[in-house]
Parts: structure tokens; C-alpha cells; sequence
């Protein structure tokens, strides 16, 4: 019999044959039973007899697992070793024993128990592991082989580890870590940009190496200062890469300085004519992320590759801001054909013969992609006085295959864990399931996770199986009296609301951020409390903003005030909403521009990707919901140039 998570027809026909354990959900009390119970480990409290009901869930496993975890940190001891390793050996290779085996390996490396982590960590890949199994084999003896291994780590420009100590050691005094090779090592740490783990790793660089590399070190750490020296001593040496990396940090914190100091080392130094093209590049480039007026014609002087698809891009954008648009149209047209091809630059090819030729010969360029369910191509719609085409197709719902797919083990694993607020591990046991899946499958996966609410994970089957065109699948409305709520709090419409949330969070109420944003809308815990006491509302906590009644309101009120700070603007509001109103005020035109070249000379990618795809959900989220979908004309006026500080 073939693999059951294939596709359709074998799906169908692993249900006919039983090869599926079908299984009955499980009773809301039992669900509670295991959240009660997690939470008691959570809280480290004494366990509870688990019941039956409890004993026979499908993930008491995770249960069990969280139990060993909690254990393992409080009292390790030969006992509990014998458990784990009983647990993970009966449960290898599935998702509930990855965490647990990562946790006991590292107390068996803390405890020195390396004769049961050694033939455990063969496979490990996490930086402390492998120091740790370095440790180990030094320990033991078992040097066959280890000069490789170590020297695999230690060439790695990571942060040095205590647990690493010991095996470098042991590297210099074989020899092994020669000089040639701690000089690559510093090198690569500066390429990184990270000055303060090159000279950490400077002790192993002789002396008459280091001179340069501190230089380099230098330029990174200090680069207006480093690079004055060099400007003004022109004797001095200087490595070509040291000098472009200085200067490239110099021009990202003060392009007006780096464009002072370019041509004192261009007339008073030797440089390479591909120094002398890097050097130009960057003052062209960054004076165009700083909107300066003149960046289009420092772009005159840099010769762009086909390859160099920033060049390509920034000089059409600074000709844009500057309003040269013959400049623009130029330049567009000797893009490489994997850019002009884009409906970005469609757009911009059109906009800019409308701008130089006329609007009747920009007419066809906009109609090539104003049918587009995309940013462009409902600006380019606008530009003809059409309304948008969606081009909405429902996929193929298949209860069928669902049936069969919600039989499978891991499927229901992940559909438990999902119910039982454990998001994460819940997408494991999915990708375990369906990962490799056809994507006709995916898209029965996708409606299937969208009947339980789980909404992240049906966008995310679909993008999988590149299914755009079920709009009204990619774009839910969850949580709808909550946003109703807050859209009049607020004053904000609800298709605004939902568009932050589907972009922020794609739906998860426990989503967490790198820098700690939390819930729905994302918000810093810090952010959310000032905002709370504005607005009189109850202070959530970091943990109420998992909370959808308390996290959806905040963020709503939050994007009122950013918009209320921004005239009114939605684009500005949005783009403040993820980059903050510090950059948007810089980012404010001199004089007043159309908002779809201002909306292009973002400098932040992820910030203007951001506004952008959020215009397109509110206008999918008002044809969801049978509305008329508002033009981006009217979503998007004119930006005005900041209001004068009186």
C-alpha cells in the first residue's frame, strides 16, 4: 500500500482500507484535563492522578514530556535518565521527543554523564551541543578525528562558548589552530560586520598580522574618524575591502559624510577601479534612501550590472522622487528582463511615458496589468477609471479527503495540540503529516485547518500549494464582534483592523516576535501599557495580549494615534505602525508628492512591502464581505511635507 499523506485518490483509499486509526475528537473535559494539567507543570506544582479519560488522550504524550522536562531541571538523576531514555526510544523519531532530547543532552554535557551523551549526539547541529560533544570526546580520549570536528567549530565567527574551551585548547596545542587559519577566522567575523567578535578572536592573530585587521576593526567601530585619516594621510595603507566596508558603515549612518569625504580618496589614494565603482555606489545608493535630491544624478556615474538589482531599482526610485521621469523611463527600460517584466516596474514604465509621452500612450502599458490582484495592478486600474478584478476562484472542497486526512495520527495530534493553545507544536506534527504532501492535497489541507480556526496554518497550505485564487479561503474574519468593537473605539474600519492582523500575525492570537511583540496586532508589552493608560483601557500585561478582546482594541486605538499623528494618512499610519513615526517623519517629502512614488522611495523593503500588502487585504477583505472595494486613489492621497515645528 503507498504512503497515506500523498495524494487525493490514495488518501481516499488509506481511509477504505483502515489504514488511518480513526478516532473521535476529544470531549471538551478532556481537553481541559490536559490544559489544567500543563499548566500545573508550567507552575511546577505536584502532579495530579491523571484520569483515564486523561491517560488515553492522544497527546498525553506531550503531557508526559513536559513532565521529564520539568523534572530534568530540578532533580536529574539516574532514575529519571533511565525514563527519558525509555520515552525518547519509544517515541523516535516524532515531534514530542525533539525538546525533550535537546534539554537531556544538555544536562547529561552539565553533569558530565558522557558516557550515555556521546553515542546520543552523533547528529547534533545546535552550537552548544557541539561544543559540548567536543568536550566529550576530549574527555573520553576519543581523538580519532577530532582535530576536524573542532576545527569545524572553531572556524565558525560565533560568539566563543566555555563549553568550547577545553577543544580549542587542545586545538592550539596540536598546532592544528595555525595562524593562516585564525587570521581567515578574524576576516570572516569583519565581512559579518562584527568588529567585536574579530577582535575577540584576535589573541590567536600574531602580532604583524593584526595591524591591518585592527584598521579594519576601526573603520567599522569609528568610520567617520577612521576614514578622515585616510582621507587626509593618503600614504597610509589600506585594505580595499577594510576601506569599502568602513565607508559602506559611514554612508548607512551619515551618507552626507561619506559623500564629503569621497572625493578626498578619490583624488588622494590609488584605488582600484572596482574600489572606485563600490565607493560610488554607495554614496549613490544611500543618498537615495535618504531622499536626497540629488541621488539620481550620482547614479549617473555608476554603472549598473544586470545583476545589481539595487542600482537597478534605487536609481529608477531617486529619478522618481526628484521628478525626472525621463530619467525613470530610461532606466527602466534597460532593466534586466527579470525586473522590467515585474508589475512593479509595469506600473512605473506606464506612469513614466504618461509623464513624458502622454496619457494616451501609457493607456495599453496600464492595461497589461490592471486586471492584476495585486498593489500595481490596482493602481494601474485607477489610472484607467476601472474597477478591480479579484479574479476569485474557489479550490476544489473536498470533504472526502478531509475525512481521510483528519484520520491520520499526526493530523489529529496537531488538531489536539492546536485546541489545547499549543500552536507550535501543533505545526509540527502538521508539516509531519502533510510537509510533503501534493499540493491538490495541501489545498484540502487548507480547508480542513480553516474549519478549526487555525487560520495561519490554511494561508500558509495554500501559499504551499499556490493556490492564490480562493480569496475568500486566504482571507478570513476572525474574532468579528472583538473587531467590530474596536473599529468604533477606534473609528478605524474594520477591513483596516483585519488588514494589520492578517499581516502582522496571519491570525495567530499567541504570536511572538523577535523583539517581543505579542498577539494579534504585535504589540510591545511596553507600547501596549502607554497606550492602555491613554485610552482608559485595562492594562494587559504581556500575557493579556494573547487575548484577543484586550490585544485587538489596544492595536486598533495604537493605529488610530498613529494616524491622527500623520494627518490622517493611511499609508504614513501604516508605515509607522511597523517602522515607528521616527522614520516616517524623516521620510516626510519636502513638497507635496503622490503617494505612490513616496510609497516607492520607502527605504525599509520590509516596511514597504508591509503597506503595500495591507492596501491589498483591505480590498480583499471588502469583497469578502460583498462590499464595493475602495480604490487605493481614495485610500492613498497626495503626502504632504511635515507640518513646520512652531
Amino acid at each position: 500500500m503507498p504512503a497515506c499523506s500523498k495524494s487525493i485518490s490514495v488518501l481516499l483509499l488509506c481511509l477504505m482500507f483502515g489504514q488511518f486509526a480513526a478516532a473521535a475528537p476529544a470531549s471538551e473535559e478532556t481537553r481541559q484535563l490536559f490544559i489544567a494539567a500543563m499548566e500545573r507543570v508550567r507552575q511546577n506544582l505536584p502532579d495530579a492522578p491523571d484520569p483515564p479519560a486523561l491517560e488515553g488522550y492522544v497527546i498525553h504524550d506531550y503531557l508526559v514530556a513536559a513532565r521529564l522536562r520539568r523534572d530534568l531541571a530540578h532533580r536529574p538523576d539516574e532514575s529519571l535518565d533511565n525514563a527519558i531514555d525509555s520515552f525518547l526510544q519509544a517515541h523516535s523519531p516524532q515531534p514530542v521527543a525533539r525538546g525533550l532530547r535537546h534539554d537531556w543532552l544538555v544536562s547529561l554535557a552539565e553533569r558530565q554523564r558522557w558516557d550515555q551523551f556521546l553515542p546520543r549526539s552523533i547528529d547534533v547541529t545546535d552550537p552548544l551541543l557541539v561544543c559540548d560533544r567536543l568536550q566529550g570526546r576530549l574527555t573520553a580520549g576519543d581523538t580519532q578525528g577530532l582535530g576536524v570536528a573542532a576545527l569545524a567549530r572553531w572556524m565558525l565567527p560565533l560568539k566563543p562558548m566555555p563549553e568550547c574551551n577545553d577543544a580549542f585548547a587542545w586545538l592550539r596545542r596540536q598546532n592544528l589552530a595555525t595562524p593562516a587559519l585564525a587570521e581567515a577566522k578574524v576576516r570572516a567575523a569583519l565581512a559579518a560586520d562584527n568588529s567585536r567578535l574579530a577582535r575577540a578572536f584576535m589573541a590567536d592573530v600574531p602580532a604583524a598580522r593584526s595591524a591591518a585587521l585592527l584598521q579594519w576593526s576601526d573603520l567599522l567601530e569609528a568610520p567617520k574618524a577612521a576614514l578622515t585619516v585616510l582621507a587626509t594621510h593618503p600614504a597610509l595603507p589600506a585594505e580595499p575591502d577594510a576601506l569599502a566596508a568602513g565607508f559602506d558603515k559611514l554612508a548607512r549612518t551619515d551618507s552626507a559624510a561619506a559623500a564629503g569625504l569621497l572625493p578626498l580618496l578619490l583624488a588622494g589614494r590609488e584605488l582600484t577601479p572596482e574600489l572606485t565603482a563600490r565607493l560610488r555606489r554607495t554614496v549613490a545608493l544611500d543618498a537615495a534612501y535618504d531622499h536626497d535630491i540629488r541621488a539620481a544624478s550620482k547614479f549617473d556615474d555608476v554603472a549598473a550590472a544586470g545583476d545589481d538589482t539595487q542600482v537597478e531599482e534605487w536609481r529608477v526610485r531617486a529619478a522618481l522622487w526628484s521628478g525626472d521621469y525621463a530619467k525613470a523611463l530610461g532606466w527602466i527600460e534597460h532593466m534586466p528582463a527579470t525586473l522590467a517584466t515585474q508589475p512593479r516596474w509595469r506600473y512605473w514604465r506606464a506612469r513614466a511615458v504618461a509623464a513624458t509621452v502622454g496619457t494616451e500612450a501609457a493607456v495599453p502599458l496600464y492595461g497589461e496589468i490592471a486586471g492584476l490582484r495585486d498593489y500595481y495592478g490596482y493602481l494601474a486600474a485607477d489610472r484607467l477609471r476601472r474597477g478591480y478584478s479579484l479574479n476569485a476562484r474557489a479550490s476544489p472542497d473536498d470533504l472526502n479527503t478531509q475525512s481521510a486526512m483528519a484520520a491520520d495520527s499526526s493530523v489529529i495530534r496537531a488538531h489536539e495540540l492546536f485546541a489545547c493553545a499549543m500552536t507550535d507544536e501543533a505545526g509540527v506534527e502538521w508539516s509531519a503529516a502533510l510537509g510533503g504532501a501534493e499540493p491538490a492535497v495541501k489545498v484540502q489541507a487548507a480547508h480542513l485547518a480553516s474549519r478549526w480556526g487555525w487560520y495561519a496554518q490554511s494561508i500558509a497550505m495554500l501559499a504551499q500549494a499556490a493556490e492564490w485564487d480562493d480569496v475568500r479561503l486566504r482571507y478570513p474574519r476572525p474574532y468579528p464582534d472583538v473587531v467590530a468593537m474596536a473599529s468604533q473605539l477606534a473609528g478605524v474600519p474594520t477591513d483596516w483592523i483585519w488588514g494589520v492582523m492578517r499581516q502582522e500575525s496571519l491570525f495567530r492570537k499567541d504570536a511572538v516576535s523577535r523583539a517581543d511583540a505579542r498577539g494579534l496586532m504585535q504589540m510591545l508589552p511596553s507600547t501596549a501599557a502607554a497606550v492602555a493608560r491613554r485610552w482608559h483601557l485595562t492594562p494587559p500585561g504581556k500575557e493579556g495580549l494573547f487575548e484577543p478582546a484586550q490585544s485587538v482594541p489596544l492595536g486598533a486605538v495604537y493605529l488610530r494615534e498613529l494616524l491622527d499623528r500623520h494627518s490622517g494618512q493611511l499609508v504614513l499610519g501604516l508605515a509607522a505602525y511597523n517602522a515607528g513615526s521616527a522614520p516616517v517623519a524623516r521620510w516626510r517629502p519636502p513638497a507635496t508628492m503622490d503617494a505612490d512614488v513616496w510609497m516607492e522611495n520607502i527605504p525599509y523593503a520590509e516596511t514597504r512591502a508591509y503597506v503595500q500588502h495591507i492596501l491589498e487585504h483591505i480590498v480583499a477583505f471588502a469583497w469578502v464581505r460583498n462590499a464595493e472595494p475602495p480604490h487605493l486613489d481614495v485610500l492613498m492621497p497626495a503626502v504632504e511635507p511635515a507640518a513646520p515645528v512652531l
